[in-house]
């Protein structure tokens, strides 16, 4: 890290390719807390799903 601040500031090219890492950072973790959503919303399914099934299961 000491190494890093001793360079200076970045260059134009440093500074652009900073943007486009971030953008797709940004993209990335929207993905990824998407996708914990839907396994969210799965599991919250299975689980209706067998609690109906053992309701119907009584009801038999």
């Amino acid at each position: 890290m000491e190494a890093l601040k001793e360079q200076g500031p970045l260059t134009e090219e440093q500074e652009a390719e900073l943007a486009r890492l971030r953008r797709k950072a940004q993209q990335w973790q929207k993905k990824k807390e998407e996708n914990v959503e839907r396994h969210r919303a799965r599991k919250v399914a299975a689980a209706r799903v067998v609690e109906l099934e053992a309701l119907a299961e009584r009801g038999r």
